[in-house]
């Protein structure tokens, strides 16, 4: 009689232990001012894309993959930063230019483990950055690749 009540006890307690586990962190002061930051200056290398390509392409961070985010300690902005601005050296030439105005209406920065690298879903350009591998990577094994190197070979 007594096993009922506390197997019932133990799963409403597991129950509340992963309702809890699935909220999403509250992020502090700092926090909420270094997304804004890094929001902003994003922003400002968005328009200089769409400037240059004639685009409308949105820019974003996939916040869902900085699951301990620390403004103070993060080395990924000027990596998105950089990724998302050559686009505009991209759109130097014709076919560049072409490319990104058909193909991207959205780049999205993520935070990676798996290596740096871009890749390309509809037209969605995600920017994969892995601060502990930063050599870009592309279709190709050997070689170094750049941004726009890797880009070009995407687009």
């Amino acid at each position: 009689m007594f096993r009922i009540p506390s197997v019932c006890l133990c799963l409403f307690a597991s129950l509340a232990i992963a309702g809890e586990s699935s909220k999403p962190a509250r992020l502090t002061v700092a926090q909420k001012n270094g997304w804004a930051a890094y929001d902003a200056e994003l922003k400002k290398k968005e328009d200089a894309v769409n400037k240059a390509c004639g685009s409308s392409v949105k820019s974003s961070y996939d916040r869902s993959t900085y699951p301990a985010f620390d403004p103070l300690k993060d080395r990924t902005q000027s990596a998105c930063q950089m990724a998302v601005g050559t686009l505009v050296e991209v759109c130097g030439t014709a076919d560049g230019k072409a490319a990104v105005k058909e193909s991207v209406t959205q780049t999205v920065c993520r935070l990676s483990t798996e290596g740096t690298k871009v890749s390309l879903d509809g037209s969605v350009l995600t920017i994969h950055i892995d601060p502990g591998n930063t050599s870009i990577s592309g279709k190709r094994p050997e070689g170094a690749y750049s941004w726009k190197s890797a880009y070009e070979e995407l687009l």
